[in-house]
């Protein structure tokens, strides 16, 4: 990409200024404005200061990339460019310019002396048989990626596009991706960002090898489905001699304070200058490391040295690691951090929830509220209960090996204890059979709720610490204004007076000593299991209504017998999406007072993109002799047929209509199949076959 396309990339994107200066994203949210030593604490270590130069910041140690097999994860070509200037080939960049490195001979030898080093014998690229950018625009646009980058302006969220002045907080920006990695290695690298930078600052977020695939088939701006015509990593063959000369520069460098070398490149302590030469004087020497900073930088830099030696009170160490992380980007603590108001948009869950559906919890008193154990299970990506955010919560590493311990430590406070409590009049407080009804909007284990699908319940002996439950349960509000859930101890008087003579501190001790004791569920669940209302298609299509994952509340599902399913947007008047296998468990949709969003029981589903055609209405359907769904739809005023088969291993698609109505539909196909027109004799008829690979 040169920079005439990094430009072009970039303007399609929100809020992402070029800058030389290094960017700390913390830094700019927090400490821009005033100047400060917290702020100055922060840039000497996320800068690596303390690195080369010694002392302890408290917060996470923030390292270089690994360096081993390097030159078989990114193209050598953007790597002689970085090492040649890092800010122009990655805005923002933290890693500093070395005088030594302007010399094309002296970058070509570093490069021969990276290609060099140790590593794994590479593992054969494996075939990429389909890529599904549209998909990893989507999943970039939800699991979380735009909390910390800037989102894409021709993505719009459900709530519609955010106004520009909205997006307050800094945008990390993207390298220069096309120049820097392959189709699979990018892949790779976003499957587990930790292998390759263990320091964390950019987290592993869970995912299927094929979502890697897609999400980096979008970030490089790929557009066949073909992932066999994706650029690859280009081979390096490494010259000796030049290797042996790079290896010298690296060392005069000190490449290895920040980086992981070999032993015999041992990191040399670099003793702090002042005055002339000096890094925050803006004169830096020709053997330092050259850091672009601004005038704020250098001002809060020079604040923390001027105290550095003085400790740093463990609260505000708490918030000075939770910002080097960037859990601020979504969480709240003590009324600070969370998502810009643009940003908002963005994070999608289940919006029957309210904006508990959609948010990460507030982490204010997190260390009061977890288990201890269950705290650090959440660091480590153990533990989820709120599998309806879309937000993925990621891993950091080693960065919050001891985040848990601390945030216990600074949260902690006496409380007063709960009274023995009774399992059985806690089942009983949770049910719907004479108490509180919890399972009215919470899961428990492998039960739905019997409404909204609140997070699940049953694990919330292990999860909570009982002091916190109590003051949650009695005032909900104070620690999540806005929330859904009630409270049924108001000002701590329990509303239920016929279980425990109405104690409150023993009912709530109760329901934490039944959640914890494993003996059996709440009392109110239907005698049957979810199973026994899965539909299967046997002699002829089945037709449902439903709230569907990815369609919508006006979905209607379309099961065939041949094992082949469709849900139809009876919103849009379009398909939407597609699976094979297994049909649909009816359950929740026809036992439930508030439907959960369903999702398919099959496997390799497919998804239809929307649209550029004009807009259409639906009008319903009809059923015909085959009892098969006709949906009947009107293309600016012209009726159009749309009409779905199952055919061996895929769907057949009838559209019927006049030939301008057919034109102006704008017909779309999902990604993931291969698509076959049928020639037709006549121009009021288009039919489709779409078959999984």
């Amino acid at each position: 990409m040169n920079a005439r396309a990094l430009l072009g990339f970039l303007g399609l994107l929100w809020a992402v200024p070029l800058q030389a200066e290094p960017l700390v994203v913390a830094f700019e949210r927090w400490g821009a404005t005033q100047p400060s030593a917290e702020g100055g604490r922060l840039l000497y270590n996320e800068l690596g200061c303390v690195n080369c130069h010694g002392g302890s910041t408290g917060l996470p140690a923030r390292r270089g990339p690994q360096l081993a097999g390097v030159t078989q994860r990114v193209q050598p070509e953007w790597l002689r460019s970085f090492l040649s200037n890092p800010a122009a080939a990655h805005s923002g960049s933290t890693m500093p310019q070395f005088s030594s490195l302007n010399a094309a001979e002296d970058v070509e030898a570093v490069l021969h002396y990276l290609g060099g080093l140790a590593t794994k014998p590479t593992k054969k690229p494996k075939k990429v048989g389909h890529v599904n950018a549209e998909h990893g625009k989507e999943l970039f646009h939800t699991v979380g990626c735009v909390a910390c980058h800037a989102p894409a302006k021709d993505f719009q969220p459900a709530e519609g596009l955010p106004k520009p002045e909205d997006f307050t907080h800094p945008a990390i920006a993207f390298p220069q991706l096309q120049q820097k990695y392959g189709l699979q290695t990018l892949a790779e690298f976003l499957r587990d960002p930790l292998q390759a930078r263990p320091d964390g600052r950019m987290p592993r977020i869970d995912m299927e090898e094929s979502d890697a695939l897609d999400l980096a088939g979008y970030l490089l701006e790929f557009a066949s489905s073909d992932g066999e015509t994706a650029q690859k990593i280009h081979p390096f063959a490494v010259d000796p001699a030049l290797a042996l000369r790079g290896r010298g520069i690296v060392a005069a460098a000190g490449c290895s304070s920040c980086h992981e070398l070999p032993k015999e490149m041992g990191a040399v302590s670099v003793a702090l200058q002042s005055g002339a030469g000096g890094c925050l004087e803006g004169n830096a020497g020709r053997k330092s490391p050259q850091y672009q900073l601004g005038a704020k930088q250098r001002a809060a830099l020079k604040l923390y040295l001027a105290q550095r030696e003085k400790e740093l009170p463990q609260a505000q160490l708490v918030e000075l690691t939770l910002q080097a992380l960037n859990c601020a980007a979504c969480h709240e603590r003590d009324g600070r951090g969370g998502p810009d108001a643009a940003r908002k948009a963005y994070f999608q869950g289940d919006h029957n929830l309210g904006d508990t559906g959609r948010y990460p919890p507030p982490l204010t008193g997190v260390g009061r509220k977890l288990q201890p154990e269950w705290l650090n299970d959440v660091l480590e990506g153990k533990a989820r209960v709120r599998p309806y955010l879309q937000t993925k919560m990621p891993v950091y590493g080693t960065a919050t090996g001891g985040l848990a311990a601390l945030l216990s430590k600074v949260d902690a406070r006496s409380e007063v204890a709960l009274p023995g409590g009774d399992d059985a009049a806690g089942r009983k407080l949770m049910g719907t059979q004479g108490g509180v009804g919890c399972i009215t909007c919470h899961r428990w284990g492998g039960h739905a709720a019997l409404g909204i699908q609140a997070l699940d319940l049953s694990s919330l002996g292990q999860r909570l610490q009982p002091g916190w439950l109590r003051e949650y349960l009695v005032n909900p509000a104070a620690y999540r204004p806005g929330t859904l859930m009630p409270s049924f101890w108001p000002e701590g008087k329990a509303a239920n007076s016929e279980i425990l003579g109405g104690d409150t501190a023993r009912q709530i001790a109760s329901i934490y000593a039944f959640a914890k004791s494993d003996n059996g569920e709440p009392e109110g669940f239907p005698a049957v299991s979810g199973g026994e209302f899965e539909l299967s298609p046997q002699a002829h299509p089945i037709v449902q209504r439903t709230f569907f994952a990815g369609v919508g509340t006006h979905a209607i599902l379309l099961g065939f017998p041949h094992g082949v399913h469709l849900a139809y947007d009876g919103k849009t008047g379009r398909p939407a999406l597609a699976w094979r296998g297994r049909f649909f468990d009816a359950y929740a949709t026809w036992f439930s007072r508030f439907a959960p969003f369903e999702k398919p029981l099959g496997d390799a589903v497919v998804k239809w993109p929307s649209s550029g055609g004009e807009t259409v209405r639906f009008e319903g359907y009809r059923l015909d002799a085959q009892k098969v769904p006709v949906f009947l739809l009107k293309v600016g005023g012209a009726p159009v047929t749309d009409r779905f088969d199952a055919v061996d291993g895929g769907l057949r698609r009838t559209l019927s209509g006049a030939a301008p109505a057919l034109n102006a539909l704008g017909v779309t196909h999902p990604a993931g199949v291969a698509v076959h027109e049928e020639n037709s004799d006549s121009k009021e008829t288009r039919i489709f076959t779409y078959l999984w690979k």
